[in-house]
């Protein structure tokens, strides 16, 4: 029996072995390209509902930022994605920031798979062909999928795989370094992030001096969700032009340049001041459980 025991003990022993060199065996054979840690995260940005309403992958510094590549018709990313989700549970509420980025050109098949598997976090597909037409698998040198990064604060990877159980596990080293959930829950729009883009795209209006000028631009707003959810002290820290129109600019004198680009940025600022004012109370944040007053910032983009 003591001998049966024994060969069976060593036989398990020998498929847990040769499991964990086959799961090694897949960052060996489809990870080597991937960018290394160290390496600044290319830039990209995100939205779902609107494109005239982006979320720059920059905008998410001070947190770590998963980005998952995958594509509803791959088999492998199917099978990843109930470990996904149960990851983005885990590890949302403590700031962790995750971002799907699909190689579907079906936007139907793409979303039907997102609302089919409750997949509730940021997503982003170029719905483009991967490796024909796609720009963000060369940024990111992804050659097989699924592909995980994690970004650390930042904003330098910290991991590139194609393993989720090695994200998983970094996850897992890192999370002394995150606010616990029950601590320090940030605050959240009523209806999550999709509903806030939803919310941006129904009542941002494009300012009267940036469409004058063709202008494209970016304000970061800072306000305090208070411990009922309301907003206040609404502010406008950083404001800038990304982009113009220069024929339409090269017209005009050198005061006329000047003035049009600081109004430009006003009414930017208080467009966006306006859209914050406007929301409805948020979900507050909290510390030990208690509701308390947090300062929160939110990047808002105009583009043409």
């Amino acid at each position: 029996m003591m001998k049966r025991c024994f060969l069976a003990a060593a036989l398990l022993l020998t498929t847990a072995i040769g499991a964990l060199a086959q799961q090694e065996d897949a960052d060996a054979k489809y990870a080597t390209d991937l960018l290394k840690p160290g390496t600044e995260a290319p830039e990209f940005v995100v939205d779902l509902s609107n494109p005239k309403r982006n979320i720059p992958l920059s905008s998410f510094r001070g947190r770590y930022v998963v980005l998952d590549f995958w594509a509803s018709w791959c088999p492998d990313c199917r099978k990843d994605i109930a470990a996904m989700k149960q990851l983005r549970d885990k590890y949302a509420p403590r700031g962790v920031q995750f971002i799907g980025i699909s190689f579907d050109t079906d936007r139907d098949a793409w979303l039907k798979c997102i609302r089919q598997n409750e997949m509730r976090w940021l997503q982003y597909s170029e719905l483009k062909k991967w490796k024909k037409e796609t720009k963000i698998d060369r940024d990111y040198h992804v050659n097989w999928i699924p592909t995980m990064y994690l970004v650390a604060p930042d904003g330098k990877i910290d991991l590139g795989t194609v393993m989720i159980e090695k994200l998983a596990a970094r996850l897992a080293e890192v999370a002394d370094t995150l606010p616990q959930a029950d601590v320090a829950g940030m605050p959240q729009y009523p209806g999550g992030t999709e509903a806030l883009l939803s919310f941006l795209k129904q009542n941002l209006s494009y300012p009267e001096a940036a469409r004058k000028l063709g202008a494209e631009g970016r304000v970061v707003m800072s306000f305090v969700v208070e411990k009922d959810g309301s907003i206040s002290s609404i502010t406008a820290p950083d404001c800038t032009i990304t982009g113009l129109n220069q024929a339409k600019f090269d017209k005009l004198t050198l005061s006329e340049q000047q003035e049009l680009k600081r109004e430009c940025l006003l009414q930017m600022a208080r467009e966006g001041a306006r859209v914050v004012k406007a929301m409805p109370a948020w979900k507050p944040g909290t510390l030990k459980g208690e509701p308390v007053r947090v300062q929160y910032r939110l990047p808002i983009s105009f583009r043409m």
